[in-house]
């Protein structure tokens, strides 16, 4: 669905009619704020790099809760375990099939058992009290005089008005983290848009301890944390615009986990090279 924001006299930041790209997502620009170069070589140069064996994990995931909730949409009643279980494992192997990895500190069989292993506590303890009303639904928002878009996927919305989200992740999120993320406020910002307001937002994780736990983590943003959403997203926009004059483009904060984990192996910036 599309819906356009309307410009608030508050707006501090003008923004680039248009950009080298035709649209921004979440993504880009969560990698933008990490890494200005890793960025350019993604959607500027179009180089490819190899799959993550944690990303792949994340999108199997995703791929078997889509359709558990969406059949579970449709006739009320979701996938057994034993059915989501194989919706992982046929997602994960078809990605895997023939594909450069990077498995980083893993192997490709402990990374799958451990991701399956969560995937069934989530089934057990969460899946059952969520009722869907709509499933990876995507959303576009666009803003008066500019050419480019933000877009981006929903994972999920509950009949408690409820914004949810995915994630397989190695370790649990705590509270500050959750109410720091940028997807929160872009997707319930995106629901404000569509007229529609979400009562709150809640992150579903899976965490893969060698004793996998589910939990849920609400958050919440205010109209004042969305109203300044469009400046973020601006000021992010015009630092593309930047860089892209100037030629300028820095690689991560020194010392950060992000740099040391890089698949750009060949990038002059990253830690560790001369």
């Amino acid at each position: 669905m599309s819906a356009t924001i309307t410009l608030n006299p508050n707006v501090r930041v003008e923004p680039p009619a248009t950009l080298p790209v035709d649209y921004l997502s979440l993504t880009s620009l969560k990698l933008l704020m990490q890494c200005p170069e890793k960025w350019r070589r993604r959607y500027i140069d179009h180089d490819p790099e190899p799959a993550a064996g944690k990303l792949i994990l994340g999108k199997a995931s995703h791929a078997a809760l889509g359709q558990h909730y969406s059949v579970k949409l449709e006739s009320g009643e979701g996938l057994c375990a034993e059915a989501l279980l194989d919706e992982f494992s046929t997602d994960w192997d078809s990605r895997v099939d023939g594909e450069e990895v990077d498995w980083g500190t893993d192997t490709a069989g402990e990374l799958k058992d451990s991701g399956a292993g969560a995937l069934a506590v989530h089934h057990r303890l969460v899946a059952p009290a969520i009722e869907p009303v709509a499933v990876e639904r995507g959303f576009e928002l666009s803003w008066p005089g500019v050419d480019w878009r933000l877009t981006g996927f929903i994972d999920l919305e509950d009949h408690n008005e409820l914004v949810r989200d995915w994630k397989a992740i190695a370790r649990r999120m705590n509270q500050k983290d959750a109410d720091a993320d940028l997807q929160p406020t872009v997707l319930m910002a995106a629901r404000r848009a569509e007229g529609n307001p979400a009562a709150g937002f809640a992150f579903d994780t899976m965490v893969r301890n060698k004793t996998p736990i589910a939990e849920v983590l609400d958050t919440d943003r205010s109209d004042l944390q969305l109203d300044s959403l469009t400046d973020r997203i601006f000021g992010l926009a015009r630092e593309i615009e930047w860089r892209c004059e100037s030629g300028v483009w820095s690689g991560a904060s020194p010392n950060t986990w992000f740099c040391s984990t890089c698949r750009y192996h060949d990038c002059p910036l990253r830690l560790g090279n001369p």
